[in-house]
């Protein structure tokens, strides 16, 4: 395991470096764009805006997450699949439950660095010109894009490792469904409600990733 964990990080250590800058830059612009309409607008009215009116100072990051874990997940299992060095690393004397577990940690542990570096940049964006509950409520809203970032990679996991094309398809759907949710919450507070069920579905995707594993193990094609 420690060798495949070493493989993981030497592959994806470029494209994570490249994610994290990314997402710095984007946390840079927010800050400068927030301190720009401070600059030349009024606090009281802005805190009207993002109060009464609901408006998101921060929707620039929203499909952040989401692009975030769709890159990772495909710079991951993409060159595993199309070069055939996923079916190798299937046959180790290894289980493969413990074997799936151990690439999803990786591939899970880094998007979740990148998706908290990215939320505390936020709320201490947010909490340096607002009053702290806006940071508060800012982090729930966001906490929902964030999750999109996870379905994001676990459904593009699914979707690059099963091998039929309806159940590909079939995923695709799932999968864009979770997201459509995840992105639903247009205000301030409106995310709250929805955060329960969407980690539990978000959950959901960690088990039915074996599925496509299994079914790719054993060349299902139906």
């Amino acid at each position: 395991m420690r060798a495949l964990f070493l493989k993981e990080w030497v592959k994806l250590r470029p494209v994570w470096g490249l994610l994290l800058v990314a997402n710095g830059l984007l946390m840079l612009y927010l800050w400068i764009d927030m301190r720009h309409h401070f600059r030349v607008e009024h606090a009281e009215m802005l805190y009207y805006q993002a109060n009464r009116i609901g408006r998101l100072f921060y929707s620039d990051m929203r499909y952040a997450p989401l692009l975030t874990g769709l890159l990772l997940a495909l710079a991951q299992f993409w060159p595993e699949v199309t070069k055939g060095r996923l079916r190798l690393s299937l046959h180790l004397p290894v289980g493969l439950a413990t074997l799936t577990l151990t690439y999803l940690t990786i591939g899970l542990g880094g998007l979740a660095v990148l998706l908290l570096l990215e939320a505390l940049a936020l709320y201490g964006i947010i909490a340096l010109y607002f009053p702290i509950e806006f940071a508060n409520s800012a982090l729930v809203t966001a906490s929902a894009w964030i999750l999109a970032g996870f379905v994001a990679y676990l459904g593009v996991t699914m979707i690059v490792l099963e091998p039929g094309r309806g159940r590909k398809l079939f995923y695709s759907v799932i999968v864009g469904g979770l997201v459509w949710l995840c992105h639903l919450a247009q205000h301030y507070g409106q995310a709250a409600p929805l955060l329960p069920g969407l980690i539990a579905l978000t959950l959901l995707l960690i088990p039915a990733v074996f599925l496509p594993v299994f079914r790719f193990r054993y060349g299902g094609r139906s």
